[in-house]
């Protein structure tokens, strides 16, 4: 269901040109965390044998952890839709929207491909040594393979898709005389033409 004009809670839901403050809330929330994923998972590959399991270990802790917040952050604009700026060409409007469903897509593949990978290994998932989920698989060495060529390969895709994200909103901030920056830093209202203030 897409974004209506009138969102039953306007301050926390969307409308076709306002993110509410859950989508605000979420994407930044979830954009810190998944960059800390990433910087994490980078780090394993360059790190020497001490460190590695202690790296590994907290990129799978923290992952675990966020697991269903990441999860409905991508539910959560799925079901929003995606806000259109004021006076946005039909172009950019169909390009933003692509680039930013397929972050989403490529997330959920890494939320799927990352639990089977340490599975796959024979591992249980252990959350800052807390809370441990078994192995549900075993070892099995062709799953694991094929989970570590999906989670390494999306998460690449995904440091791309999000520099293009990033470089969109900063040639509105730097470019263009629009909201879109400011519009996920702080909800506005929708006016009668779509325009927010």
């Amino acid at each position: 269901m897409g974004a209506e004009d009138s969102p039953r809670h306007p301050i926390l839901e969307d409308s076709r040109s306002v993110y509410g403050w859950t989508s605000i809330l979420l994407h930044w929330v979830t954009a810190i965390i998944v960059i800390a994923l990433w910087l994490i998972g980078r780090s394993i590959a360059e790190s020497g044998p001490e460190q590695v399991d202690s790296r590994r270990a907290l990129h799978v802790s923290i992952a675990a952890s966020a697991w269903l917040l990441i999860l409905l952050r991508v539910i959560w604009r799925f079901r929003s839709g995606h806000p259109r700026i004021r006076g946005q060409s039909d172009l950019i409007h169909y390009v933003a929207r692509t680039t930013h469903y397929t972050m989403l897509l490529v997330m959920i593949v890494m939320l799927l491909s990352g639990p089977f990978l340490v599975w796959s290994g024979g591992n249980s998932v252990i959350i800052f040594g807390a809370l441990s989920i078994p192995s549900p698989l075993g070892h099995v060495e062709s799953v694991s393979s094929l989970a570590w060529f999906i989670h390494s390969n999306a998460a690449m895709l995904l440091f791309w898709l999000v520099l293009l994200h990033i470089g969109g909103a900063l040639k509105h901030l730097m470019f263009h005389a629009d909201d879109t920056f400011v519009r996920m830093i702080w909800p506005g209202k929708a006016g009668k033409d779509g325009a927010t203030t």
